[in-house]
């Protein structure tokens, strides 16, 4: 089967642009699902309707004559513990639908979070999902990437970067050793388009980056880089569990490293490299501290 006739479900969201780009360059037919039409890019070509995942009827009424399915939508971070759960209440519908409408596949993409030993509610919600995906009668890959970084200002290490660069601070969560292997969102797209080619059903596919770094190694080259030695202010892991509940992400197993044991073997870009040239957008705004 090829799988020429895509649905992306969150195509509009930080990794789906640069996914559906990819899938535009590559010729195939794009539809994309959206909760708001404002959010499009008009050049990405791309055909779409409106639709929610947690509207069941109008799932059932738009999505036709799909070769495959590709779900990135996710809710990440919220205080609102609660609206994890829309994760697992959308992807039920989807799987349904699918069923119903008889369209057999679906890329999932999860986190390699689903790893950690101390879950937090938006992977224990993930994990959850992987399970109906499994549990269901769909061909199916799940995807787990790492941490997904851009060449952007909308990541967390340029955020951490200003914050370095005015105020000489850099504060950790812990000791600052746990290790995270970063991969470019691009190259992600990627190796996304390869297991598409060579869809084997039943896959579950971790991508990471090819370079192993921990959080104060990171800090460390963003300090060298913009030639600042912040003050590392380490704030411990048991006070953020106080106040879990007004922080929108999972504190649960946030110091724990999340290295694959088995990630898709790619020749993926240098993250040290791209860490420089985020560090280049900070050098050149206006009020930049030289």
């Amino acid at each position: 089967m090829e799988n020429k006739r895509i649905l992306v479900i969150g195509g509009t969201g930080y990794i789906g642009t640069s996914l559906v780009k990819k899938l535009n360059d590559s010729n195939y037919d794009v539809t994309l699902l959206v909760r708001n039409g404002h959010l499009l890019n008009e050049s990405n070509k791309c055909k779409y309707f409106i639709g929610n995942l947690l509207d069941k009827e109008s799932l059932i009424e738009k999505i036709n004559d799909f070769d495959l399915i590709i779900n990135l939508a996710s809710v990440v971070r919220t205080i609102n513990k609660k609206k994890y759960t829309d994760n697992i209440i959308g992807l039920k519908n989807l799987i349904d639908v699918m069923e119903k409408k008889k369209i057999k596949r679906m890329i999932y993409f999860s986190t390699q979070n689903v790893n950690l030993k101390d879950k937090g509610y938006y992977s224990e919600s993930k994990e959850i999902c992987e399970k109906l995906l499994i549990g269901s009668n769909l061909e199916y890959i799940i995807i787990r990437p790492n941490y997904v970084y851009g060449i952007d200002k909308n990541n967390d290490f340029y955020r951490m970067a200003v914050f370095i660069a005015y105020s000489h601070i850099a504060p950790i969560i812990g000791n600052g050793n746990y290790k995270i292997q970063p991969v470019l969102k691009e190259d992600l797209a990627n190796s996304t388009l390869e297991i598409i080619t060579e869809f084997k059903s039943g896959s579950i596919i971790e991508v990471s980056g090819n370079e192993t770094i921990s959080i104060k190694e990171i800090i460390r080259l963003i300090g060298k880089d913009l030639k600042v030695n912040p003050l590392m202010l380490h704030i411990p892991i048991k006070l953020l569990k106080i106040f879990d509940r007004f922080i929108p992400f999972d504190v649960d197993g946030f110091t724990e490293d999340r290295i694959s044991a088995s990630p898709l073997k790619c020749q993926f870009s240098s993250f040290s490299d791209n860490l420089k040239k985020i560090l280049s957008l900070i050098k050149t705004e206006k009020n930049f501290p030289e």
